[in-house]
């Protein structure tokens, strides 16, 4: 279940348009979900005094129009408006807030292309892949030929959600498509792994085998899926699931399948959470 939003101020009788996002908002929930959605989208345009003044005079918000007032007169980043809009709602909490302010520094000059990269890279990173995948896939539609660098990185970064799917020939054709466009070691390696992760034994020797350049690369491959095994013997899961070995050796099934109903019921709600739009 979410956490409870207490809304704040009024429902608009007028709503206030979001040029970039082309959309009416209603309310100072709505404007800020609006704006986190949007967050790569929404440039210094957002800092209007319309805007204000709709809060104050539509919203009834007249402290935060007041508190923000002085931020417009003083010129302040469009990462500190936005932020003192977040803030004084209640709208996200810290970390996200501030990760939103981090990333609009960052994001100051970027192109249009890239802004939508940065927003479709949020979404990744906030676990939300389906959202990530679609954006990743809109802005290959838009991007032009002369784009070939971040079309690289759009693929690069679509390839790395399809192989957290186990969507491995997929994620193989993406990392392939990066490599074509930017011609790097490092996503023809990317290609290479998620190949040997969706075929057999026996496939990918014989891929290999057919790809007689390659073989020094396959080697990188090893010994990255070594060093991945490594750090995995180091955690947390992989003690639980030798736990669980011992638990089914020993015969011990009511602890083992009470575990393993409890990991299963974990798993699931990641997945959801990471499906979720």
């Amino acid at each position: 279940m979410g956490k409870v939003l207490l809304c704040v101020g009024k429902y608009a009788d007028m709503p206030y348009f979001v040029e970039k996002a082309y959309i009416n908002v209603y309310s100072a929930e709505e404007l800020c979900y609006c704006l986190m959605q949007n967050i790569y989208l929404i440039d210094r345009e957002i800092m209007d005094f319309n805007l204000v003044d709709w809060l104050d005079e539509e919203c009834g918000l007249k402290e935060l129009a007041e508190g923000l007032m002085p931020l417009l007169n003083e010129d302040c980043s469009i990462g500190d408006f936005i932020g003192y809009i977040l803030d004084f709602v209640g709208y996200g909490d810290w970390d996200e807030v501030a990760r939103i302010k981090e990333n609009l520094k960052n994001g100051s000059g970027l192109s249009m292309y890239e802004k939508k990269k940065v927003r479709a890279d949020y979404f990744a990173e906030s676990g939300k892949y389906v959202l990530a995948l679609k954006n990743y896939d809109i802005l290959l539609e838009e991007l032009p030929e002369s784009e070939n660098a971040l079309r690289a990185k759009v693929y690069h970064n679509r390839g790395a959600i399809y192989a957290f799917f186990f969507r491995f020939a997929q994620a193989a054709e993406s990392f392939m498509k990066a490599f074509e466009c930017d011609g790097t070691e490092e996503s023809y390696i990317a290609y290479l792994a998620a190949s040997r992760m969706g075929m057999n034994e026996t496939e990918y020797v014989n891929f290999i085998a057919e790809q007689v350049k390659d073989y020094e690369l396959s080697l990188k491959v090893e010994k990255l899926f070594e060093d991945a095994k490594s750090q995995f013997e180091t955690t947390e899961k992989s003690r639980m699931l030798f736990t669980l070995k011992v638990c089914k050796e020993e015969n011990n099934s009511v602890s083992y399948y009470e575990e393993i109903e409890r990991v299963t019921g974990e798993l699931k709600e990641q997945y959801r959470e990471n499906v979720s739009e």
